[in-house]
């Protein structure tokens, strides 16, 4: 076992590992999917690798998961965020350009939220520029200097390690260390750096290595600050320290059983398309054209097939069909499935069922996701806090007030009436327009949602893959013994 260095991840970290890969295979599309190989599509007992590659060629993704986390990730960001009137003015300046990168704290905020929702939780480091001390010795040469805070948005699986301690009943972060990588150029080359930030109450270091060098301190500074600027916003069920149960989780599980089952689906639609030819009677040494073996029969428009056995016979056996609607009907299940649990954070609940929702000092019933979305303004409120320290304002919790948009969702009552809808389109009862009418009706779609620009783009990607059948072939010849066109 290799030596512990400053790259090793905690236990808390491997733990999420698994559900992260899946999270991130699903966000990054068919591609991702395909790459990830085996780990999400088998390969069948005695399948050979050429046949699986082809199979895993074939499958693609319908990435309900991504499109899911995309849309509800929006709703709490169709109004601007905004930060309390009484905000001092060194804060405000951070409402229009967060990250020093000219995003605005909605905008920035949407894509914290989108991936925490996605991965269960996502942090927010408030980080300050690194300043000369020749140079920049009192407030007022940082403020000459246009030097400020900004928010920097570390993702789940960039933290690597993260330890704390209780303080007077509060738990405080002790040590975190963020994995980060930079391209540099060298040359007419790019060099792959890879590094690690430390930060602890007292003192910060930046750890560097490039290919397989040994990690080397790139820079190094006290912490001014007394305590470690990250937030972290917990979306799902908290685990451990910094780590959480992904909200969406069954959804990831069952879009992978929908992956899965699509490539069985399509799988047996390229089998069904292409009758086997099958011969019997035929004799072991001879039979073929040229008195090739049974075994070497060619097989084509241009070849002529001869046999001098009497009981000699050639025939085509075809797929019956049964398994491609049992497919069909398996992957319009799953669809069913997976639109009702992406449904369900928005559905607004009369009782309070988890330790976030009961925090909501609100008799009003409340959906999870605006549960999230309240429990992300408490963080984007710390992360301000942290900010003001930066710049040794005082504050109070009334004057950092920010207001995340709560005002959607749909109570039970619409929740059974859309299980109705979903079941009516299923049975084809409805029409695809009449249904994502009613979505959008009920605030399940976005408000901006056009039916005929998604028909447009839904016909662009060709016909889905539930849709295609083949029909059993009529006339089609078997061996004694067995009925024609026998599955296989």
């Amino acid at each position: 076992m290799s030596a512990a260095d400053v790259s090793t991840p905690s236990s808390a970290y491997r733990a999420m590992q698994p559900a992260w890969a899946l999270v991130l295979a699903l966000l990054g599309g068919t591609s991702t999917m395909r790459a990830a190989g085996r780990t999400y599509l088998p390969q069948y007992h005695a399948e050979e690798d050429a046949a699986y590659k082809e199979r895993l060629q074939r499958a693609v993704l319908l990435n309900v998961f991504g499109k899911t986390v995309r849309n509800l990730a929006a709703k709490p960001f169709s109004k601007p965020v905004r930060l309390g009137e009484a905000a001092p003015e060194p804060l405000r300046v951070l409402v229009d350009d967060v990250d020093r990168q000219g995003s605005d704290i909605t905008a920035w905020a949407r894509g914290v939220f989108r991936d925490g929702l996605g991965k269960g939780l996502a942090h927010i480091l408030v980080d300050f520029p690194a300043v000369d001390p020749e140079t920049v010795k009192t407030l007022e040469d940082e403020q000459r200097a246009g030097l400020r805070p900004y928010f920097v948005h570390v993702s789940a699986e960039s933290l690597i390690a993260a330890y704390a301690e209780t303080v007077n009943g509060v738990e405080v972060l002790t040590h975190v260390r963020i994995r980060e990588s930079e391209t540099r150029r060298d040359g007419f080359e790019e060099v792959q750096v890879e590094r690690v930030r430390v930060l602890e109450r007292d003192n910060w270091a930046i750890y560097e290595r490039s290919g397989t060098s040994e990690w080397e301190v790139a820079a190094s500074g006290p912490n001014t600050l007394g305590f470690v600027p990250l937030v972290t916003w917990y979306a799902g069920e908290r685990t451990a320290l910094c780590a959480a149960k992904p909200p969406l989780m069954d959804l990831a599980d069952k879009n992978v059983e929908h992956w899965q089952s699509a490539s069985d689906q399509r799988n047996v639609l390229t089998v069904a398309r292409f009758p086997m030819l099958a011969a019997s009677g035929l004799e072991p040494d001879g039979g073929g054209e040229g008195g090739k073996g049974a075994g070497k029969v060619p097989v084509g428009p241009h070849a002529l097939l001869t046999t001098s056995s009497p009981q000699g016979k050639f025939y085509y056996v075809e797929h019956t069909g049964a398994a491609i609607a049992a497919g069909r009907q398996d992957l319009e299940d799953l669809k069913d499935e997976m639109a009702m649990l992406g449904v369900e954070l928005l559905v607004r609940k009369s009782g309070s069922t988890t330790a976030t929702e009961k925090s909501i000092n609100t008799a009003q019933a409340h959906s999870e996701l605006q549960a999230m979305a309240e429990s992300f303004g408490d963080a984007l409120e710390l992360a301000f806090y942290f900010a003001a320290r930066w710049l040794a304002l005082e504050v109070d919790d009334a004057s950092l007030k920010v207001e995340v948009n709560t005002d959607f969702g749909i109570s039970e009552g619409d929740a059974q009436g859309l299980d109705v809808l979903f079941k009516a389109r299923a049975a084809r009862e409805i029409s695809r327009e009449a249904f994502l009418s009613e979505l959008k009706r009920r605030g399940v779609l976005m408000a901006d949602f056009n039916v005929e620009t998604d028909g447009e783009r839904l016909a662009s990607e060709g016909p889905a893959l539930s849709s295609l059948r083949t029909a059993p072939a009529a006339g089609a010849q078997a061996p004694p013994g067995q009925g024609a066109g026998g599955e296989r």
